[in-house]
């Protein structure tokens, strides 16, 4: 894959601090919202946790007390294993549960029938319970015919269909629980995803604007372009969550409700892949320009005029705004202030192209061209009048104005 220049393949994160990333986007989600918007969007997961553990009660007592089952815990198990995000990747879900089952335990009975109850079989059976897996083109982490395969070839053939039976019942109550009681949505949830990024971006963009008015040296430009890469691998998951909410409403009996917001999760999604892409290639120019690639003057030209770090403070006041405008239901108070930091990074951007205007480096004046074209182009990627995104915009709660002329 065609990486930046400089830049290596970049293998995932460890675990760990998958963990610690996780916890700071919480942190800037509950600073972006404020604590009551952030307590009104995790509703909906309280209330599918409350959802699912209430399903995997009533799978036990059943199991246990009507259906006298004697391993009344593998109902919930069967609960557990068939609820999923939505309620129509639920139905899926738990008719692959079902179906891996039936074969497993058709796999062991005929294998131990051909070959025996012994280490061979056992060998076979997870090898065929793998492959078949595969076959069926069942997701990778779902082993439920290998494992179905071994308990069978462990408890006897009896027990296969104990526990077809647990599985079924499992996966009945799972499907009714996801269709019938509080079907998730998501379509808050990826707005929230969107709002989330949004503010980590706009903290981005603060830190390049106090930077800049400071002492800033290549280390600290090279942290800005690192954090931007990161958060643009971390796209994927808020494009993940928009595609969820799509998926959310496919069941649905009122899905055209839910159009309007879909789109506007979809396009808003859209919005920040591309402004983001264009943050990242600021802090690109800034690495170069601080190290003297190309031709640049190095850290000796480093000094860049204040209307920059001006017009980057209005983008960072711009990404929090449209974030915020992504948490149902946008207010007018956010689009006002989106509209007035788009105002105020127009003049920025007249004072910086004045400013540029001066330089007589050739080198230099082809990088401040591209800085300002990048300036320039997120902020038309949020333009709720005449930007390419409009639907990425509660529905407008004024006339549109005029589009104000840039300069370049």
């Amino acid at each position: 894959m065609k990486t930046e220049p400089g830049r290596g393949f970049e293998p995932a994160g460890d675990p760990l601090e998958r963990i610690f990333a996780g916890g700071a986007s919480a942190l800037t989600l509950v600073r972006t919202m404020g604590i009551g918007r952030w307590l009104r969007m995790e509703r909906e997961a309280l209330a599918q946790t409350v959802k699912v553990t209430a399903a995997c009660a009533l799978a036990w007592w059943l199991a246990a007390y009507v259906l006298k089952v004697d391993l009344p815990v593998l109902a919930p198990i069967g609960v557990l294993l068939t609820v999923s995000a939505t309620a129509y990747s639920t139905v899926v879900r738990g008719a692959q549960q079902i179906l891996a089952v039936i074969v497993g335990v058709a796999a062991a009975t005929a294998f131990i029938w051909l070959i025996g109850p012994n280490v061979a079989t056992l060998a076979v059976l997870v090898v065929a319970g793998l492959v078949l897996t595969r076959l069926l083109n069942l997701p990778a982490q779902n082993v439920q015919i290998p494992i179905t395969a071994l308990l069978v070839f462990a408890l006897g053939s009896t027990y296969g269909f104990a526990r077809l039976a647990d599985v079924l019942l499992g996966a009945a109550i799972g499907i009714a629980a996801n269709l019938l009681v509080l079907p998730p949505r998501f379509v808050d949830h990826a707005g929230k995803e969107l709002c989330g990024l949004s503010g980590e971006l706009s903290n981005l963009a603060e830190d390049m604007a106090e930077g800049l008015r400071g002492e800033w040296d290549h280390e600290q430009a090279a942290e800005w372009l690192d954090r931007a890469r990161t958060l643009s691998q971390r796209l994927e998951d808020t494009e993940e969550a928009a595609e969820q909410a799509a998926e959310s409403v496919r069941l649905s009996l009122r899905r055209r409700r839910y159009d309007r917001r879909l789109r506007q999760v979809a396009e808003a999604a859209t919005c920040l892949d591309h402004a983001c892409h264009q943050l990242r290639g600021v802090a690109r120019g800034l690495v170069d320009l601080v190290a003297g690639v190309r031709g640049l003057p190095g850290e000796r030209g480093a000094d860049l005029p204040e209307p920059l770090a001006d017009e980057l403070s209005a983008l960072s006041r711009i990404f929090r705004h449209f974030g915020l405008l992504q948490v149902s239901p946008g207010s007018r108070e956010d689009m006002e202030d989106l509209r007035a930091a788009l105002d105020d990074g127009e003049r920025q951007h007249r004072r910086m192209a004045g400013a540029f205007h001066r330089t007589s480096h050739p080198e230099l004046r082809f990088l401040q061209g591209a800085l300002l074209d990048d300036c320039a182009r997120i902020r038309h990627e949020f333009d709720p009048d005449d930007g390419p995104h409009r639907a990425a915009f509660p529905k407008p709660d004024r006339p549109a104005h005029p589009a104000a002329t840039t300069s370049d």
